[in-house]
């Protein structure tokens, strides 16, 4: 059976909880012991390791720096869905009125309705596939 005395002492004697008496009966313990000795060498690993860890100290600035991305972020997208929007409102309308007209079936008007659905696609297009580009650009983030 594998020992596990280690689990309960072996952090107890890193954390410095141990008394003297318990603290000197465990090491003589792991003086014997393989697998409390080499948890504990591994426990104590791990206990160095994370007392180097330096926390990240979020500044003013820092803060501010994040929320402005956000802010420009935030404001160019509702921007452009504003601006794409108001485009394509704009051109179905026409698209409407050029239908409605009652020159519709003459050469200049049936003309006109296909510019202005072409025009529709197009945008609707370079829209959808301009977004989907910079959901995967991988070089979004390189300042210029």
């Amino acid at each position: 059976m594998e020992c596990t005395r280690y689990q309960t002492d072996g952090m107890r004697l890193i954390d410095d909880e141990l008394t003297q008496e318990e603290r000197l009966q465990y090491q003589a313990h792991v003086r014997e012991c393989e697998v409390c000795s080499r948890e504990l060498d591994s426990l104590g690993r791990v206990v160095k390791l994370t007392g180097e860890l330096k926390l990240r100290v979020s500044d003013d600035a820092f803060w501010k720096g994040y929320w402005e991305s956000i802010a420009r972020r935030t404001e160019r997208r509702l921007g452009f869905l504003f601006l794409a929007g108001g485009v394509v409102m704009f051109l179905l309308f026409l698209l409407y009125r050029a239908l409605r007209s009652p020159q519709l079936f003459t050469y200049e008007g049936i003309s006109i309705a296909l510019i202005l659905l072409g025009l529709i696609v197009l945008f609707i297009s370079v829209a959808r596939e301009r977004y989907h580009e910079h959901k995967h650009d991988p070089y979004r983030e390189v300042e210029r």
